[in-house]
């Protein structure tokens, strides 16, 4: 009669340990080891509207005899919460940023200055950000005939390159300017820093077949003139040769 107790109370456990026991599903009916959760949406860039791009900015406020503030606005990108326009004195190469929700901004810039600026779209869902196309402007002053040019962007080659086994190399860069009177571009290069040798005088955005030594760093930078004599230097770019 024990022995039947002890079975029955034996199957009666059992029974209530099955009727216990958890599903390999998660709380919501899915298998555990899944997420759980959707896709996360990338933002994408956003499109600048104004200042226009590579041009004379006149539409700002004139605040004083040195400044002006500028409206900077783009188009709403997608899956985006905030935007971080990144502003460039191309005359300094000082670089601010500035922080928004909105699709514009007004800033106050230098009167009678090159500027460039683009916009990166961010989302407090993801790390990932999208960047925006970059647009130049000149920040016009009252009286202004004439503009000085952009300073050259330079191409080829990038900062930084090592160049294997070289006997020459080609030197591209990018020139603009609001007026569009560019009259000559004085390319400088040497393995000092800043270049102080003139290699060549030209009116094309390019010098090929510059000649190199191996085991040496090089610096190259261009200097646009427009046929007012005004004039402006482009960053400083360095490459090696092995």
């Amino acid at each position: 009669m024990k022995n039947n107790i002890k079975l029955i109370l034996a199957i009666f456990v059992l029974a209530m340990l099955a009727s216990c026991g958890g599903s390999d599903d998660g709380p919501d009916g899915e298998p555990d080891g899944g997420d759980g959760e959707g896709t996360v949406n990338i933002p994408t860039a956003a499109a600048l509207i104004f200042p226009l791009k590579d041009a004379e900015c006149n539409a700002g406020k004139i605040v004083s005899n040195r400044e002006s503030t500028v409206i900077f606005e783009w188009n709403a990108s997608d899956f985006t919460t905030k935007y971080t326009l990144q502003l460039t004195n191309l005359n300094t190469q000082e670089v601010e940023t500035f922080e928004t929700i909105n699709t514009e901004l007004e800033i106050t810039l230098l009167l009678g200055t090159p500027y460039s600026w683009k916009i990166t779209s961010s989302s407090s869902a993801t790390a990932s950000t999208a960047e925006s196309e970059v647009w130049k402007l000149f920040n016009a002053g009252p009286g202004i005939e004439n503009y000085t040019p952009f300073p050259a962007e330079l191409v080829s080659p990038p900062m930084g390159l090592t160049i294997t086994n070289p006997t020459t190399v080609d030197l591209l860069w990018k020139g603009s300017d609001v007026d569009g009177d560019i009259s000559e571009y004085e390319v400088y290069m040497d393995n000092n820093n800043p270049p102080v040798t003139l290699i060549n005088t030209v009116t094309k955005s390019e010098i090929k077949d510059v000649t190199l030594q191996a085991n040496k760093i090089y610096y190259w930078q261009v200097v646009t003139k427009d046929l007012h004599n005004n004039l402006t230097k482009s960053s400083v770019f360095e490459f090696r040769t092995k």
